[in-house]
């Protein structure tokens, strides 16, 4: 599990502000970071890391909350006002521009050309939080599923993924607007202590070109 913001955070408290109700959790992640981790020294790991997760934070438009932190992703939620999912399409591209845009400048800073890609797992349900010695936590099976969403059967390292209860609650015009959108499929996956799982994934391919040495 991701280890919890401090209560500092703003809007934090929201995450335990009342009973139970659904909401959407966004979770965008890092492909690659083990090997990041594995092949650069521990200084200029930090670096990339950090500067890579703070231009994913810095590129949220949709006013969304971060309920954790892990080292590799960052896991948004948002109660209301839970965006269409052509607006969730255009948040992660704008996060994916900016985040390859990062990568750029990161390989022609260090003269490194790590394999970093991103992904983003969307899903929706009931949730409820609580907090321990001053850091919030949100609580829910929604919460669980996301996460190991993240470890699926897509055959590609940079994608949208967005779950069928998440398409449902934006309505059926947003499902087929998704699948509108090109390299688009459709996958069910069972998976150990958790239901079956049905999603609509987005390709995103990888078009990155590092840039000239000068």
């Amino acid at each position: 599990m991701f280890p919890s913001i401090s209560k500092n955070r703003k809007k934090a408290n929201s995450i335990t502000d009342g009973s139970p109700r659904k909401g959407m959790v966004f979770i965008p992640d890092i492909s690659g970071f083990t090997e990041l981790v594995r092949s650069t020294d521990l200084v200029t790991g930090r670096i990339i890391t950090s500067e890579l997760l703070s231009v994913i934070i810095r590129h949220n438009r949709l006013d969304m909350e971060i309920a954790e932190i892990e080292g590799d992703a960052v896991f948004f939620f948002k109660w209301s006002s839970i965006p269409s999912v052509d607006a969730l399409f255009e948040q992660f591209e704008i996060m994916k521009s900016a985040f390859d845009a990062k990568i750029r400048e990161l390989e022609y800073r260090y003269d490194i050309e790590p394999a970093l890609h991103l992904k983003a797992v969307a899903h929706y349900g009931e949730m409820t939080g609580f907090s321990i010695e001053g850091f919030q936590k949100l609580y829910g099976e929604v919460v669980v599923e996301a996460h190991r969403l993240l470890k699926n059967a897509v055959p590609a390292r940079s994608y949208l993924l967005v779950t069928d209860e998440l398409m449902a609650a934006a309505g059926t015009k947003e499902s087929e607007a998704l699948l509108r959108k090109g390299h688009s499929s459709t996958l069910c996956e069972l998976y150990e202590g958790v239901r079956n799982l049905c999603f609509t994934y987005i390709l995103f391919p990888y078009l990155r070109q590092a840039p000239a040495r000068v």
